[in-house]
């Protein structure tokens, strides 16, 4: 019986980091066009699309932190990849904050 993670002859698998990268653009395309796209409604008429802020802000959250997760990842390497995903991070939970203050501001 092998173990999870190794092939039939007893080698562990290796993860193709090319899946996660195809997997990071897509999200990167997907939730870049939706940001695109409310921003543009914003800007046309801010008072009616004003609920769309924090959506904003926390869709840039999202693509933070999946940014901060695959550096992390892929930061065996070296500490030059670790400190990059944790500014993705921080930048992540900047964005976060944001998107909240903005929701209780526009939402009380």
């Amino acid at each position: 019986m092998r173990a999870k993670g190794q092939t039939a002859r007893g080698r562990e698998k290796k993860k193709n980091p090319r899946n996660g990268a195809a997997a990071l653009d897509l999200l990167h395309i997907g939730l870049g066009f939706i940001i695109v796209s409310l921003g543009i409604l914003v800007f046309l008429n801010p008072e009616r699309h004003m609920s769309f802020f924090p959506v904003i802000f926390i869709l840039g959250a999202v693509l933070n932190a999946a940014d901060g997760c695959y550096s992390r990842k892929l930061a065996a390497r070296g500490r030059r990849g670790r400190r990059a995903g944790w500014l993705s991070f921080g930048v992540a939970l900047l964005l976060l904050a944001a998107g909240i203050l903005s929701a209780l501001g526009i939402w009380r």
